[in-house]
């Protein structure tokens, strides 16, 4: 009896979150084409190095992630402290995390300024007391919130993935779970709709084992940038630093979960329109993501106007406001109940304007 009962608790923890979720897709269309002649590009934001007191990766150690990884673009955010400059090399590049009177603030390339941990109650030098200034970017996504915003549901998932090792040998089994990224997209209607969209790691390196240049880090940043990329979009081929923060500034991105893939945009009369961008009524909001047991949400304000589990899918924006794209990945499900429902990718809001 017990072991049926402890094997019943390991399936609903293994199988959580379940959605009930209706399918909407009336007014969708067919999608026939892909987006071309737009450049994309890997971005990881918000890592710590040994410059941080609180961990131990080095420079050397980033380039060989990158290298496994395919990522174009790194930005180092050390807390109170912009040392890493002495060591930018290519694509990485130094900023500061930093307390401020307001909160907690990231500077990308000592720069373009970041509402860092905006859904971390927990802490008050982290809970954001300022305005949401139009110029900042928001952190929709700190994969470090995810496990403090449940410690109690992360501390048992954890001893969930232990258990289950030998069968996935991934300690850090369906982390994603663990992101509550409906209830941070409320919050962030709520209170800075409008402001550009970024995505952060908070990677420390807090363990390391090293007689030899790239030894065991734990966690290490080859892993931690398959956690969360932000697949940046440009026009134009991207080789300086002030031309990717202007792409970051512009919110022409979306995030990108365990790696998974899409391209999200608007088109109106043969023009492209990026995330981010403003777009004219009767834009064609297209979504390509052919990710197999995902299920697609185009919101407008946060409503769900199309809810589909197609490949891809064309929708004609016709009122002003907000527009965005979800991406939620399931294991299975049952009538209309979906198993392990976990977030995959979020786009910056398009912004339908009159004229």
């Amino acid at each position: 009896m017990f072991l049926s009962v402890a094997v019943l608790i390991l399936l609903y923890l293994e199988f959580r979150p379940f959605r009930n979720i209706k399918i909407k897709e009336e007014e969708c269309k067919k999608l026939d084409k892909e987006l071309e002649g737009i450049k994309k590009y890997s971005v990881i934001v918000h890592i710590h190095t040994q410059f941080s007191f609180d961990s131990l990766g080095k420079p050397s150690d980033i380039k060989k992630a990158m290298e496994e990884n395919g990522i174009d673009f790194v930005f180092v955010t050390d807390h109170d402290n912009d040392d890493y400059r002495f060591f930018e090399y290519g694509q990485i590049f130094a900023g500061i995390e930093k307390n401020t009177p307001e909160g907690r603030l990231l500077l990308l390339g000592n720069t373009l300024p970041v509402i860092s941990h905006p859904n971390n109650f927990e802490f008050e030098h982290y809970r954001w007391k300022g305005e949401f200034k139009k110029d900042y970017l928001y952190e929709i996504i700190n994969i470090k919130d995810g496990v403090v915003w449940n410690k109690a549901l992360s501390i048992i998932s954890l001893v969930k993935n232990l258990i289950l090792l030998p069968f996935t040998r991934n300690i850090l089994h369906k982390w994603n779970a663990l992101i509550p990224l409906e209830k941070w997209v409320r919050l962030y209607f709520a209170r800075a709709k409008g402001l550009k969209l970024v995505g952060g790691l908070d990677l420390h390196v807090k363990l390391v084992y090293q007689e030899h240049t790239h030894g065991i880090l734990i966690p290490s940043y080859r892993s931690g940038f398959k956690w969360l990329v932000n697949r940046v979009y440009s026009r134009r081929p991207i080789t300086e630093k002030e031309d990717i923060l202007k792409a970051l500034k512009n919110g022409n991105l979306f995030l990108s979960l365990k790696q998974t893939e899409g391209d999200f945009w608007g088109e109106f009369e043969g023009e492209v329109y990026l995330p981010g961008e403003k777009i004219p009524k009767e834009t064609a909001l297209n979504c390509m993501c052919e990710k197999s047991k995902t299920v697609k949400l185009l919101k407008y304000e946060n409503i769900p106007v199309v809810i589909t589990e197609k490949g891809s899918f064309s929708y004609t924006a016709e009122r002003e406001g907000f527009y965005h794209f979800e991406v939620y990945e399931y294991d299975f499900k049952i009538g209309s109940i979906y198993f392990g429902f976990r977030p995959v990718i979020i786009t910056n809001p398009f912004e339908v304007v009159n004229g």
